[in-house]
């Protein structure tokens, strides 16, 4: 019977690691088990960094949410003239305007500011080297025209469950009026601010846990902020070159003018369908798909000989990948932004 209760040593030890206590780091602070100093470290910055960027999303998205509110409220009073002028199609691409100027920069200055940021040190404002405009820019228009096609496919997809997914952005003003209007609105305006907050503030302030992951990152968020299912995969997609094309060239113009290409063709495209057969528009997409191909090919052609064109240096990072994503995608602030983002994503179904 006493037997049992004899310990064994080297039993007794395989045990030992649960009961150890906390390690401390160099300032005194507890490392939970399963952490080294800087692995605790990098979580905590990570947590911090997303906290940040989750709180810039969010009033981004109640600055769009709280003015659209107050116009609907305002011009509301005004009756019959009202209600046309929130349906007038040249309203809203100014409306547009400013939304998108403010909700861009607004909160993520006052944020990053606020939590000791330069701006500087987070946007490459310098002007890429001659040598990478051509080839970059190139390889950018080329992959975001092929990425439009996932619009069209994810409409597909939903159709073949008998799902009918559509997204009314309104009929554009006429005229040269109303072409210059949507012009500025979606090929000038939201290139450069939506640029100066993805492209500028949250991956420059993901840069220092590894190029890959903060490619990845914003590139996911700016598909998220699209708020629709037909947009998110095309914008992610877009996302990935765009972050891609910032960080081989340490500067945000190129993504400034391959963002501004792909939505001038866009809006060009959008102009130049009025009126026409859906065969005569099939063989425009094709050609412009056709010559995006040969770009591509250009530039792939350009890059032939850099190493690491398309890839990215070794992170310094002692963290497993896997643990930054889950310390990121797991801040409160970020999932409550994705749940918004769904959640608006999910009304076009109604």
């Amino acid at each position: 019977m006493d037997n049992q209760f004899n310990f064994n040593v080297e039993n007794f030890s395989i045990n030992e690691p649960q009961i150890i206590i906390q390690e401390k780091c160099p300032f005194g602070e507890r490392i939970p088990y399963g952490f080294s100093p800087e692995t605790f470290e990098e979580k905590k910055q990570v947590k911090r960094v997303a906290k940040i960027i989750g709180g810039a999303l969010l009033i981004m998205l109640g600055i769009s949410g709280v003015i659209g509110g107050f116009l609907g409220i305002v011009l509301g009073l005004f009756g019959k003239a009202g209600t046309q002028l929130l349906t007038d199609s040249a309203f809203l691409q100014v409306l547009q305007i400013v939304l998108s100027s403010l909700m861009f920069t607004v909160p993520f200055i006052l944020i990053f500011r606020a939590s000791k940021y330069r701006i500087s040190s987070l946007i490459l404002f310098k002007r890429p080297k001659k040598k990478d405009i051509i080839p970059y820019t190139l390889l950018g228009v080329a992959f975001c025209a092929f990425s439009n096609i996932t619009v069209s496919l994810m409409g597909d997809f939903l159709s073949s469950f008998g799902v009918e997914y559509e997204v009314n952005t309104g009929e554009n003003p006429t005229g040269i009026f109303g072409f210059m209007l949507t012009f500025i609105a979606t090929a000038i305006v939201p290139p450069l601010v939506e640029e100066f907050a993805c492209r500028g503030f949250i991956l420059g302030a993901l840069r220092k846990f590894g190029d890959g992951f903060a490619v990845f990152v914003s590139a996911l968020l700016f598909g998220m902020m699209h708020g629709n299912f037909g947009q998110i995969p095309f914008a992610f997609l877009v996302g990935l070159v765009l972050g891609l094309v910032t960080v081989k060239t340490n500067s945000i113009w190129l993504a400034v003018l391959i963002h501004a290409v792909n939505n001038a063709v866009s809006v060009i495209l959008d102009y130049a369908f009025v009126g026409i057969s859906v065969e005569t528009q099939n063989v425009i997409y094709t050609a412009y798909l056709i010559i995006s191909l040969l770009l591509g090919l250009v530039a792939t052609y350009l890059l032939r000989g850099r190493k690491r064109a398309y890839t990215f240096k070794k992170d310094n990072v002692a963290s497993d990948k896997r643990a930054l994503y889950k310390f990121f995608f797991l801040s409160p602030m970020i999932i409550i932004f994705i749940i918004i983002c769904l959640a608006e994503s999910m009304m076009f179904f109604i």
